[in-house]
Protein backbone atom coordinates (compact mmCIF):
# COMPACT_ATOMS: atom_id res chain seq x y z
CA UNK A 1 0.00 0.00 0.00
CA UNK A 2 1.58 3.78 -0.97
CA UNK A 3 2.38 6.41 1.57
CA UNK A 4 -0.82 8.15 0.20
CA UNK A 5 -3.10 5.05 1.04
CA UNK A 6 -1.80 4.69 4.73
CA UNK A 7 -1.71 8.07 5.22
CA UNK A 8 -5.36 8.54 4.33
CA UNK A 9 -6.73 5.14 6.39
CA UNK A 10 -5.03 6.63 9.15
CA UNK A 11 -5.61 9.96 9.06
CA UNK A 12 -9.67 9.31 8.44
CA UNK A 13 -9.54 6.66 11.50
CA UNK A 14 -7.66 9.19 13.71
CA UNK A 15 -10.72 11.63 12.50
CA UNK A 16 -13.26 9.19 13.69
CA UNK A 17 -12.07 8.29 16.93
CA UNK A 18 -11.65 12.42 17.32
CA UNK A 19 -14.88 12.79 16.43
CA UNK A 20 -16.43 9.91 18.74
CA UNK A 21 -14.46 11.54 21.69
CA UNK A 22 -16.33 15.10 20.78
CA UNK A 23 -19.67 13.01 20.62
CA UNK A 24 -18.93 10.88 23.91
CA UNK A 25 -19.38 13.96 26.07
CA UNK A 26 -22.02 15.89 24.44
CA UNK A 27 -23.80 12.17 25.97
CA UNK A 28 -22.46 12.57 29.03
CA UNK A 29 -22.68 16.24 30.00
CA UNK A 30 -26.61 15.70 29.70
CA UNK A 31 -26.59 12.29 31.99
CA UNK A 32 -24.17 13.11 34.74
CA UNK A 33 -23.99 15.38 37.40
CA UNK A 34 -21.27 18.43 36.52
CA UNK A 35 -19.36 16.88 39.25
CA UNK A 36 -19.67 13.25 38.11
CA UNK A 37 -18.38 14.50 34.96
CA UNK A 38 -15.31 16.68 36.17
CA UNK A 39 -14.31 13.05 37.94
CA UNK A 40 -14.56 11.71 34.36
CA UNK A 41 -12.48 14.26 32.98
CA UNK A 42 -9.91 14.17 35.33
CA UNK A 43 -9.56 10.02 35.33
CA UNK A 44 -9.20 10.81 31.28
CA UNK A 45 -6.74 12.71 32.57
CA UNK A 46 -4.98 10.52 34.18
CA UNK A 47 -5.12 7.81 31.77
CA UNK A 48 -3.63 9.95 28.76
CA UNK A 49 -0.86 11.50 30.58
CA UNK A 50 0.07 8.22 31.82
CA UNK A 51 -0.47 6.87 28.74
CA UNK A 52 1.75 9.52 26.42
CA UNK A 53 4.45 9.39 29.69
CA UNK A 54 5.12 5.81 30.55
CA UNK A 55 5.89 4.20 27.28
CA UNK A 56 9.39 6.43 27.02
CA UNK A 57 9.70 5.87 23.59
CA UNK A 58 10.07 2.38 23.22
CA UNK A 59 7.00 2.07 21.08
CA UNK A 60 8.40 4.56 18.99
CA UNK A 61 11.24 2.50 17.90
CA UNK A 62 9.38 0.34 16.32
CA UNK A 63 9.42 2.52 13.59
CA UNK A 64 13.55 2.80 12.99
CA UNK A 65 14.24 -1.08 13.91
CA UNK A 66 11.50 -2.87 12.07
CA UNK A 67 11.99 -1.70 8.60
CA UNK A 68 16.11 -2.71 8.86
CA UNK A 69 15.79 -6.47 10.61
CA UNK A 70 15.88 -9.42 9.20
CA UNK A 71 12.81 -11.61 10.67
CA UNK A 72 14.26 -13.16 14.13
CA UNK A 73 15.37 -8.83 14.98
CA UNK A 74 11.80 -7.87 14.61
CA UNK A 75 10.17 -10.74 16.80
CA UNK A 76 13.76 -9.38 19.51
CA UNK A 77 12.29 -5.80 19.53
CA UNK A 78 8.49 -6.32 19.27
CA UNK A 79 9.00 -8.56 22.43
CA UNK A 80 10.53 -6.33 24.17
CA UNK A 81 8.31 -3.58 23.64
CA UNK A 82 5.79 -5.47 24.44
CA UNK A 83 7.29 -7.06 27.47
CA UNK A 84 8.59 -3.65 29.04
CA UNK A 85 4.55 -2.00 28.06
CA UNK A 86 2.94 -4.87 30.09
CA UNK A 87 5.09 -4.04 33.05
CA UNK A 88 4.97 -0.39 33.23
CA UNK A 89 1.00 -0.38 32.01
CA UNK A 90 0.80 -2.79 35.45
CA UNK A 91 3.06 -0.41 37.90
CA UNK A 92 1.37 2.42 36.16
CA UNK A 93 -2.24 1.23 36.94
CA UNK A 94 -1.26 -0.10 40.55
CA UNK A 95 0.60 3.50 41.32
CA UNK A 96 -2.80 5.36 40.04
CA UNK A 97 -5.50 3.10 41.80
CA UNK A 98 -3.37 3.46 45.59
CA UNK A 99 -3.18 7.54 44.04
CA UNK A 100 -6.74 8.08 43.76
CA UNK A 101 -7.74 5.86 46.78
CA UNK A 102 -5.28 8.15 49.02
CA UNK A 103 -5.06 11.81 47.76
CA UNK A 104 -8.74 11.56 45.18
CA UNK A 105 -10.18 14.83 45.33
CA UNK A 106 -13.52 13.94 46.66
CA UNK A 107 -15.21 10.61 48.41
CA UNK A 108 -16.93 9.84 45.15
CA UNK A 109 -13.74 9.90 43.35
CA UNK A 110 -11.41 8.12 46.04
CA UNK A 111 -14.68 5.12 45.49
CA UNK A 112 -13.84 4.58 42.01
CA UNK A 113 -9.63 3.97 42.57
CA UNK A 114 -9.71 0.44 41.75
CA UNK A 115 -11.17 0.57 38.40
CA UNK A 116 -9.29 4.27 37.96
CA UNK A 117 -6.14 2.07 38.09
CA UNK A 118 -7.79 -1.14 36.02
CA UNK A 119 -8.52 1.21 33.07
CA UNK A 120 -5.31 3.17 33.46
CA UNK A 121 -3.44 -0.33 33.03
CA UNK A 122 -5.25 -1.73 30.04
CA UNK A 123 -5.17 2.13 28.39
CA UNK A 124 -1.14 2.38 28.37
CA UNK A 125 -0.53 -1.54 27.77
CA UNK A 126 -2.63 -0.98 24.78
CA UNK A 127 -1.03 1.99 23.19
CA UNK A 128 1.72 -0.35 21.62
CA UNK A 129 -1.32 -0.84 18.85
CA UNK A 130 -0.79 2.80 17.59
CA UNK A 131 2.88 2.08 16.76
CA UNK A 132 2.96 -1.44 15.59
CA UNK A 133 0.73 -2.11 12.84
CA UNK A 134 1.95 0.89 10.85
CA UNK A 135 5.60 0.18 11.51
CA UNK A 136 5.06 -3.14 9.93
CA UNK A 137 3.32 -0.58 7.08
CA UNK A 138 0.16 -1.97 7.92
CA UNK A 139 -1.78 1.23 8.59
CA UNK A 140 -4.79 -0.05 6.42
CA UNK A 141 -5.41 -3.02 9.47
CA UNK A 142 -4.63 -0.47 12.36
CA UNK A 143 -6.65 1.91 11.11
CA UNK A 144 -10.13 -0.33 10.78
CA UNK A 145 -8.97 -1.40 14.22
CA UNK A 146 -8.76 1.85 15.76
CA UNK A 147 -12.39 2.86 14.19
CA UNK A 148 -13.39 -0.11 15.38
CA UNK A 149 -12.59 0.01 18.82
CA UNK A 150 -13.28 3.76 19.18
CA UNK A 151 -16.82 2.65 17.97
CA UNK A 152 -17.33 0.28 20.86
CA UNK A 153 -15.94 2.28 23.49
CA UNK A 154 -18.63 5.19 22.80
CA UNK A 155 -21.35 2.58 22.32
CA UNK A 156 -20.74 1.14 25.66
CA UNK A 157 -19.83 4.49 27.60
CA UNK A 158 -22.58 6.16 26.11
CA UNK A 159 -25.32 3.39 26.79
CA UNK A 160 -23.61 3.10 30.48
CA UNK A 161 -24.71 6.72 31.34
CA UNK A 162 -28.16 6.66 29.52
CA UNK A 163 -29.00 3.12 31.34
CA UNK A 164 -27.53 3.75 35.17
CA UNK A 165 -26.68 7.62 35.12
CA UNK A 166 -23.62 7.16 37.43
CA UNK A 167 -19.68 7.43 36.23
CA UNK A 168 -18.63 4.56 37.64
CA UNK A 169 -20.43 2.46 34.97
CA UNK A 170 -18.80 4.48 32.33
CA UNK A 171 -15.95 3.83 33.45
CA UNK A 172 -16.51 0.11 33.59
CA UNK A 173 -17.79 0.10 30.04
CA UNK A 174 -14.36 2.29 29.00
CA UNK A 175 -12.57 -0.97 30.45
CA UNK A 176 -14.30 -3.67 28.88
CA UNK A 177 -12.84 -1.72 25.53
CA UNK A 178 -9.99 -0.88 26.78
CA UNK A 179 -9.35 -4.57 27.23
CA UNK A 180 -10.45 -5.37 23.66
CA UNK A 181 -7.71 -3.24 22.67
CA UNK A 182 -5.12 -5.09 24.07
CA UNK A 183 -6.55 -8.23 23.34
CA UNK A 184 -6.40 -6.92 19.38
CA UNK A 185 -2.50 -5.76 19.87
CA UNK A 186 -2.05 -9.21 21.42
CA UNK A 187 -3.03 -11.18 18.92
CA UNK A 188 -1.57 -8.84 16.22
CA UNK A 189 1.72 -9.57 17.20
CA UNK A 190 1.39 -13.13 18.17
CA UNK A 191 0.08 -13.53 14.45
CA UNK A 192 2.38 -11.41 12.79
CA UNK A 193 5.57 -11.36 15.08
CA UNK A 194 5.22 -15.26 17.31
CA UNK A 195 5.31 -12.98 20.62
CA UNK A 196 5.92 -15.33 23.02
CA UNK A 197 7.73 -17.90 21.40
CA UNK A 198 10.91 -16.46 22.61
CA UNK A 199 12.96 -14.08 24.43
CA UNK A 200 14.86 -11.39 23.50
CA UNK A 201 18.48 -11.10 24.38
CA UNK A 202 20.13 -8.37 26.41
CA UNK A 203 21.49 -6.93 23.27
CA UNK A 204 18.16 -6.17 22.19
CA UNK A 205 17.37 -4.55 25.13
CA UNK A 206 20.17 -2.32 25.08
CA UNK A 207 19.98 -1.45 21.67
CA UNK A 208 16.36 -0.45 21.95
CA UNK A 209 16.36 1.09 25.49
CA UNK A 210 19.61 3.64 23.94
CA UNK A 211 17.23 4.73 20.77
CA UNK A 212 14.55 5.08 23.42
CA UNK A 213 15.32 6.77 26.41
CA UNK A 214 15.99 10.31 24.46
CA UNK A 215 13.06 10.30 22.64
CA UNK A 216 11.51 8.87 25.70
CA UNK A 217 12.43 11.85 27.92
CA UNK A 218 11.88 14.44 25.51
CA UNK A 219 8.63 13.08 24.34
CA UNK A 220 7.81 12.89 28.70
CA UNK A 221 8.55 16.59 28.61
CA UNK A 222 6.87 17.79 25.48
CA UNK A 223 3.44 16.20 26.97
CA UNK A 224 4.34 17.34 30.44
CA UNK A 225 3.92 20.67 28.91
CA UNK A 226 1.18 20.25 26.81
CA UNK A 227 -0.64 18.74 29.69
CA UNK A 228 0.46 20.77 32.60
CA UNK A 229 -2.02 23.84 31.89
CA UNK A 230 -4.70 21.07 32.54
CA UNK A 231 -2.86 19.80 35.56
CA UNK A 232 -3.22 23.30 36.69
CA UNK A 233 -6.50 23.79 36.64
CA UNK A 234 -7.56 20.91 37.72
CA UNK A 235 -5.27 21.56 41.06
CA UNK A 236 -6.21 25.18 41.39
CA UNK A 237 -10.03 25.12 40.45
CA UNK A 238 -11.30 21.66 41.25
CA UNK A 239 -12.62 18.89 39.16
CA UNK A 240 -16.04 21.37 38.46
CA UNK A 241 -13.88 24.28 36.73
CA UNK A 242 -11.35 21.50 35.45
CA UNK A 243 -14.69 19.67 33.31
CA UNK A 244 -15.13 23.15 31.51
CA UNK A 245 -10.86 23.43 31.00
CA UNK A 246 -10.57 20.43 29.56
CA UNK A 247 -13.32 20.99 27.48
CA UNK A 248 -11.69 23.94 25.98
CA UNK A 249 -8.73 21.63 25.27
CA UNK A 250 -10.96 18.46 23.61
CA UNK A 251 -9.96 19.81 20.08
CA UNK A 252 -6.44 19.63 21.19
CA UNK A 253 -6.28 15.99 19.86
CA UNK A 254 -7.06 16.71 16.44
CA UNK A 255 -3.84 17.74 15.44
CA UNK A 256 -2.02 15.25 17.43
CA UNK A 257 -4.01 12.51 15.96
CA UNK A 258 -3.44 13.42 12.29
CA UNK A 259 0.35 13.93 13.09
CA UNK A 260 0.78 11.23 14.67
CA UNK A 261 -1.02 8.96 11.84
CA UNK A 262 0.71 10.89 8.98
CA UNK A 263 4.16 10.66 10.95
CA UNK A 264 4.14 7.12 11.90
CA UNK A 265 3.40 6.62 8.40
CA UNK A 266 6.03 8.83 7.26
CA UNK A 267 8.64 7.77 9.43
CA UNK A 268 9.64 4.00 8.30
CA UNK A 269 10.53 5.81 4.82
CA UNK A 270 12.70 8.20 6.14
CA UNK A 271 14.14 6.25 8.23
CA UNK A 272 15.47 4.49 5.59
CA UNK A 273 16.53 7.42 3.83
CA UNK A 274 18.62 8.28 6.81
CA UNK A 275 20.36 4.86 6.22
CA UNK A 276 21.40 5.62 3.02
CA UNK A 277 22.55 9.26 3.91
CA UNK A 278 20.07 10.82 1.22
CA UNK A 279 19.54 13.69 4.34
CA UNK A 280 17.74 16.01 1.41
CA UNK A 281 14.92 12.85 1.01
CA UNK A 282 14.57 12.54 4.89
CA UNK A 283 13.68 16.28 4.90
CA UNK A 284 11.06 16.33 2.13
CA UNK A 285 9.33 13.61 3.22
CA UNK A 286 8.82 15.39 6.80
CA UNK A 287 7.59 18.53 5.01
CA UNK A 288 5.28 16.53 2.96
CA UNK A 289 3.90 15.16 6.13
CA UNK A 290 3.22 18.56 7.85
CA UNK A 291 1.35 19.60 4.32
CA UNK A 292 -0.88 17.25 4.94
CA UNK A 293 -1.24 17.44 8.23
CA UNK A 294 -1.59 21.35 7.85
CA UNK A 295 -4.29 20.90 4.73
CA UNK A 296 -6.83 19.13 6.77
CA UNK A 297 -5.80 20.62 10.44
CA UNK A 298 -5.57 24.32 9.94
CA UNK A 299 -9.27 24.99 8.23
CA UNK A 300 -10.74 22.81 10.83
CA UNK A 301 -9.57 24.32 13.92
CA UNK A 302 -10.26 27.98 12.07
CA UNK A 303 -13.42 26.79 11.92
CA UNK A 304 -13.53 25.79 15.03
CA UNK A 305 -12.27 28.99 16.72
CA UNK A 306 -14.72 31.66 14.94
CA UNK A 307 -17.33 28.99 15.60
CA UNK A 308 -16.48 28.28 19.70
CA UNK A 309 -19.35 29.92 21.41
CA UNK A 310 -22.50 28.02 18.94
CA UNK A 311 -20.17 24.79 18.46
CA UNK A 312 -20.05 24.21 22.41
CA UNK A 313 -23.58 25.37 23.49
CA UNK A 314 -24.74 23.06 20.64
CA UNK A 315 -22.37 20.04 21.86
CA UNK A 316 -21.76 20.44 25.98
CA UNK A 317 -24.52 23.07 26.53
CA UNK A 318 -24.40 26.80 27.76
CA UNK A 319 -22.90 25.28 31.57
CA UNK A 320 -19.88 24.87 29.59
CA UNK A 321 -19.19 27.72 27.16
CA UNK A 322 -16.69 29.30 29.32
CA UNK A 323 -14.40 26.51 27.67
CA UNK A 324 -14.30 28.68 24.33
CA UNK A 325 -11.68 31.19 26.16
CA UNK A 326 -9.65 28.59 26.71
CA UNK A 327 -9.44 26.43 23.43
CA UNK A 328 -9.05 29.90 21.57
CA UNK A 329 -5.95 30.48 23.19
CA UNK A 330 -4.66 26.37 22.99
CA UNK A 331 -5.16 26.59 19.07
CA UNK A 332 -2.09 28.94 19.02
CA UNK A 333 -0.26 26.14 20.40
CA UNK A 334 -2.19 23.25 18.54
CA UNK A 335 -1.16 25.07 15.31
CA UNK A 336 2.56 25.56 16.03
CA UNK A 337 2.81 22.02 16.81
CA UNK A 338 1.32 20.95 13.24
CA UNK A 339 5.35 20.99 12.39
CA UNK A 340 6.86 18.19 13.31
CA UNK A 341 10.63 17.95 14.02
CA UNK A 342 10.68 15.45 16.67
CA UNK A 343 11.50 12.72 13.53
CA UNK A 344 13.96 15.26 12.20
CA UNK A 345 15.91 15.61 15.93
CA UNK A 346 15.68 11.93 16.56
CA UNK A 347 17.26 11.14 13.10
CA UNK A 348 19.48 13.75 13.26
CA UNK A 349 20.89 12.16 16.81
CA UNK A 350 19.57 15.20 18.54
CA UNK A 351 17.69 13.62 21.08
CA UNK A 352 19.92 14.72 23.98
CA UNK A 353 19.81 18.14 23.05
CA UNK A 354 15.79 17.64 22.93
CA UNK A 355 16.31 16.58 26.74
CA UNK A 356 18.07 19.18 27.78
CA UNK A 357 16.17 22.36 26.85
CA UNK A 358 12.74 20.00 28.19
CA UNK A 359 13.32 20.54 31.76
CA UNK A 360 13.64 24.62 31.65
CA UNK A 361 10.94 24.82 29.59
CA UNK A 362 8.49 22.59 31.51
CA UNK A 363 9.66 25.02 34.64
CA UNK A 364 9.32 27.71 32.21
CA UNK A 365 5.63 26.66 30.91
CA UNK A 366 4.40 25.97 34.67
CA UNK A 367 5.72 29.35 36.00
CA UNK A 368 3.60 31.04 33.45
CA UNK A 369 0.50 28.93 33.65
CA UNK A 370 0.37 29.24 37.46
CA UNK A 371 1.09 33.21 37.02
CA UNK A 372 -1.57 33.77 34.16
CA UNK A 373 -4.36 31.40 35.81
CA UNK A 374 -3.79 33.75 39.21
CA UNK A 375 -3.66 36.62 37.51
CA UNK A 376 -6.41 36.31 34.56
CA UNK A 377 -8.50 33.13 36.08
CA UNK A 378 -9.03 29.72 34.27
CA UNK A 379 -8.28 30.78 31.00
CA UNK A 380 -5.11 32.01 32.05
CA UNK A 381 -4.01 28.31 32.92
CA UNK A 382 -3.53 27.64 29.18
CA UNK A 383 -0.69 30.71 28.53
CA UNK A 384 2.13 28.46 29.60
CA UNK A 385 1.49 26.01 27.00
CA UNK A 386 1.42 28.52 24.10
CA UNK A 387 4.42 30.41 25.37
CA UNK A 388 6.66 26.94 25.18
CA UNK A 389 5.20 25.49 21.85
CA UNK A 390 6.80 28.99 20.32
CA UNK A 391 9.78 28.86 22.27
CA UNK A 392 10.49 25.11 21.79
CA UNK A 393 9.96 24.62 18.00
CA UNK A 394 12.08 27.59 17.52
CA UNK A 395 15.31 26.06 19.66
CA UNK A 396 14.61 22.70 17.61
CA UNK A 397 14.69 24.45 14.19
CA UNK A 398 17.71 26.77 14.97
CA UNK A 399 19.47 23.16 16.48
CA UNK A 400 18.64 21.09 13.11
CA UNK A 401 19.53 24.12 10.87
CA UNK A 402 23.25 24.00 13.12
CA UNK A 403 23.61 20.11 12.40
CA UNK A 404 22.22 19.54 8.68
CA UNK A 405 23.69 23.27 8.36
CA UNK A 406 20.86 24.41 6.37
CA UNK A 407 19.21 27.57 6.72
CA UNK A 408 15.54 27.62 8.36
CA UNK A 409 13.64 28.22 5.24
CA UNK A 410 14.68 25.37 3.85
CA UNK A 411 13.71 23.20 6.89
CA UNK A 412 9.73 23.43 5.78
CA UNK A 413 7.65 25.06 3.12
CA UNK A 414 6.94 28.09 5.39
CA UNK A 415 5.03 30.28 2.78
CA UNK A 416 2.76 27.10 1.87
CA UNK A 417 2.07 26.67 5.62
CA UNK A 418 1.36 30.56 6.08
CA UNK A 419 -0.82 30.80 2.98
CA UNK A 420 -2.88 27.54 3.85
CA UNK A 421 -3.34 29.76 7.80
CA UNK A 422 -4.33 32.83 5.66
CA UNK A 423 -6.73 31.45 3.91
CA UNK A 424 -8.69 29.14 6.76
CA UNK A 425 -9.35 32.68 8.55
CA UNK A 426 -10.28 34.45 5.93
CA UNK A 427 -12.59 31.76 4.95
CA UNK A 428 -14.17 30.91 8.14
CA UNK A 429 -14.46 34.66 9.30
CA UNK A 430 -16.28 35.34 6.48
CA UNK A 431 -18.12 31.81 7.04
CA UNK A 432 -19.09 33.28 10.87
CA UNK A 433 -20.22 36.50 9.38
CA UNK A 434 -22.50 34.53 7.23
CA UNK A 435 -23.75 32.57 10.52
CA UNK A 436 -24.52 35.86 12.04
CA UNK A 437 -26.84 37.46 9.31
CA UNK A 438 -28.72 34.50 9.20
CA UNK A 439 -32.66 34.59 9.76
CA UNK A 440 -33.69 34.86 13.51
CA UNK A 441 -35.64 31.18 12.57
CA UNK A 442 -33.42 29.77 11.60
CA UNK A 443 -31.47 26.99 13.98
CA UNK A 444 -27.85 27.46 14.78
CA UNK A 445 -27.01 23.70 13.78
CA UNK A 446 -28.66 24.39 10.53
CA UNK A 447 -26.77 27.77 10.24
CA UNK A 448 -23.51 25.82 11.11
CA UNK A 449 -23.87 23.33 8.93
CA UNK A 450 -24.83 25.49 5.90
CA UNK A 451 -21.56 27.21 6.30
CA UNK A 452 -19.83 24.25 6.68
CA UNK A 453 -20.77 23.09 3.75
CA UNK A 454 -20.00 26.04 1.78
CA UNK A 455 -16.44 26.74 2.71
CA UNK A 456 -14.69 23.60 1.84
CA UNK A 457 -15.30 24.50 -1.79
CA UNK A 458 -13.44 27.88 -2.00
CA UNK A 459 -10.85 25.97 -0.11
CA UNK A 460 -10.56 23.25 -2.21
CA UNK A 461 -10.36 25.20 -5.89
CA UNK A 462 -7.26 27.24 -4.01
CA UNK A 463 -5.83 24.28 -2.77
CA UNK A 464 -5.90 22.52 -6.07
CA UNK A 465 -4.67 25.78 -7.92
CA UNK A 466 -1.71 26.03 -5.45
CA UNK A 467 -0.83 22.57 -5.44
CA UNK A 468 -2.15 22.07 -2.03
CA UNK A 469 -3.94 18.89 -2.60
CA UNK A 470 -2.23 15.79 -0.33
CA UNK A 471 -2.07 13.72 -3.71
CA UNK A 472 -0.32 16.49 -5.42
CA UNK A 473 1.43 16.96 -2.31
CA UNK A 474 2.93 13.12 -2.52
CA UNK A 475 3.50 13.34 -6.46
CA UNK A 476 5.40 16.59 -6.74
CA UNK A 477 9.30 15.52 -7.18
CA UNK A 478 10.53 18.35 -5.27
CA UNK A 479 9.03 20.22 -2.86
CA UNK A 480 10.40 24.03 -3.02
CA UNK A 481 10.90 25.10 0.56
CA UNK A 482 9.80 29.09 1.40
Amino acid sequence: MSLGRRSFWLGLSQMVELGLQVILPMVLVRHLTVAAFGDYRLVWLIASTAATMVPMGMPDTLALFLPREDRDGRRAHVAVTALYMVAAGLLTGLLVALGAALIGPSAEFRAMAWITGGFTALWVTGVMLDYLPVADERGDWQARVVIGVAVVRTTLASAAALAFGQVEYVFYALAISAALRLLLLLRYARVHHQLGSTLPSAAHWRRQVDRAWPLGLSSLMISARRQADQWIAAFLFGPVQFAVFSLGAVFGSLVLMMRRAVSSTFLPSMSKHEAGGDWQAVIDTNNRANLVVAFFAVPLLAFIWCFGEPIYTLIYTEKYVGAVAVMRILTVSWLLQIVELNSLIMLAGQMRYAVRIGGPLLLVSLLISFGAAYAFGLAGAAAGGVVMAFLERSLLLRQLSRTLQLPVGQLQSWGMLLAMLALSGALAALGRLAYEWRPLSMHPLLGMLLVGAVLPLPYFLVARKAGWLPHTLLATPALRQS
